[in-house]
């Protein structure tokens, strides 16, 4: 009985790898606040099944390719006109910390889902984990504001669309910090694998630029492009969640009768 408890222990305690492997929840300090983001989650941790390591390296080379597809066919060229270097250099203001906030994003999210990093480096990765909340929530009110400077008041889809994405961004963010706080490890994993999924959006949108038909659709089309990812990056997770339930039959329990 005390091997099996023995066991039982390290299990708990054991390392876990995982596309879903992000800051998760333990017993918290009883004084709380955002300061104790992620702190109970490197703390204790609950076995989850683990991923080839094959296939994370593969996807964040694939998100890779993905950035600097969109920097070099979508923002770049951009930059290089000279109207729309002049706008952008009159809402700095807006345009500054909406980037910085969307860049820490998806630069933090790679680092915050290694488990390595729980392990042997705690304290960072709590930090880490205040630092994208905090970017998440400058990033996307921002994305609002800008939505609504430039584009016709009559045209509100886009405005509706970015919207839309920027509040399912912050409500992902939100309840992957809640949970975090709570205790509720698993369920943390999940909502931070979906807050990072919507913070990919920015690039789903633009990826498929570079090809010339892509690019002939209407700002309304634009819009509806925009939300139709923005769904996309909650659902798919949620069907990775629980592929196994989707995948297998569970045995019925048998009846003895008397």
């Amino acid at each position: 009985m005390r091997n099996g408890n023995r066991e039982n222990h390290a299990m708990l305690r054991g390392p876990h790898e995982g596309i879903g492997s992000s800051p998760v929840g333990a017993p918290r300090d009883p004084s709380g606040g955002i300061a104790q983001f992620g702190k109970a989650a490197t703390e204790k941790q609950v076995p989850l099944p683990s991923q080839p390591r094959f296939m994370k390296v593969a996807l964040w080379m694939l998100i890779g390719a993905m950035t600097l597809s969109v920097t070099l066919y979508s923002e770049v060229p951009l930059l290089r006109q000279a109207a729309e270097r002049a706008y952008l250099g009159s809402i700095l203001f807006l345009i500054v910390p909406h980037i910085m906030g969307g860049v820490l994003a998806l630069l933090i999210g790679p680092i915050q889902f290694s488990s390595r990093l729980r392990r042997h480096h705690p304290q960072f990765h709590r930090a880490l984990g205040r630092i994208y909340v905090t970017a998440v929530f400058v990033a996307a009110p921002l994305a609002i504001a800008l939505s609504k400077h430039r584009h016709d008041p009559r045209a509100i889809h886009f405005v509706v669309a970015t919207s839309i994405q920027a509040y399912t961004w912050m409500i992902t963010t939100l309840a992957a910090f809640l949970t975090a706080r709570n205790g509720h490890i698993q369920q943390h994993r999940e909502w931070m694998v979906r807050s990072y999924a919507v913070t990919l959006t920015f690039l789903g949108t633009r990826v498929l630029q570079p090809i010339p038909a892509w690019n002939r659709h209407s700002e309304a089309g634009f819009a509806i492009e925009i939300i139709i990812i923005t769904f996309l990056a909650i659902l798919i997770p949620d069907i990775a969640f629980h592929w196994r339930q989707l995948t297998t039959h569970c045995p019925r329990p048998v009846v003895l009768k008397a």
